[in-house]
C-alpha cells in the first residue's frame, strides 16, 4: 500500500485502526476495499472512512471475491452496514448528500417482500 491520498481518513468506519479482515479477522493477505467503488467513489470512501480491509480472495473479483457481485451479498452489506454506523452519529441527509443511495431502504424492501408460493414439503404434507 502506498501512501495515503491526500484527504484520506486514516481509519476506517467499521474497524477503526485495526488491521485485519474484516470478516475472517486474518492479519495477512489482506486489501483494503472501498466500501463505495468505482469512478469517483475511491476517493469519497477514503475521506470518510468508508473502507474496511479484507482478506484478496474476498475481495478480488478474480478470486470470485465480492467485485465480482457488486451490490449484493457481501458488498451489499458492508454498504448497509457503513450506512448504518455512519447514522449513529450523522443524519440520513447527509449521507445521502456524500453518497446519494439509501441502502438501508433496498434493505427494509427486501425484508417486506413475500416469500412467494413456495411451501416447504413438512407443511404441505401436514396439510395433504
Amino acid at each position: 500500500m502506498g501512501k495515503a491520498e491526500k484527504g484520506s481518513h486514516g481509519n476506517s468506519i467499521l474497524t477503526g485502526k485495526d488491521k485485519r479482515c474484516y470478516v475472517t479477522g486474518r492479519t495477512e493477505g489482506l486489501d483494503k476495499h472501498h466500501i463505495y467503488h468505482g469512478p469517483g467513489w475511491r476517493s469519497i470512501s477514503d475521506r470518510n472512512g468508508f473502507w474496511v480491509y479484507l482478506w484478496q480472495p474476498l475481495h478480488l473479483a478474480a478470486l470470485g471475491g465480492l467485485h465480482k457481485y457488486p451490490n449484493s451479498g457481501l458488498d451489499l452489506e458492508l454498504k448497509q452496514a457503513c450506512q448504518r454506523k455512519f447514522e449513529e452519529t450523522h443524519t440520513r441527509e447527509e449521507f445521502m448528500e456524500i453518497i446519494g443511495r439509501n441502502y438501508l431502504e433496498e434493505e427494509a424492501e427486501r425484508e417486506e417482500r413475500p416469500e412467494g408460493g413456495f411451501y416447504l414439503l413438512d407443511e404441505m404434507e401436514e396439510e395433504g
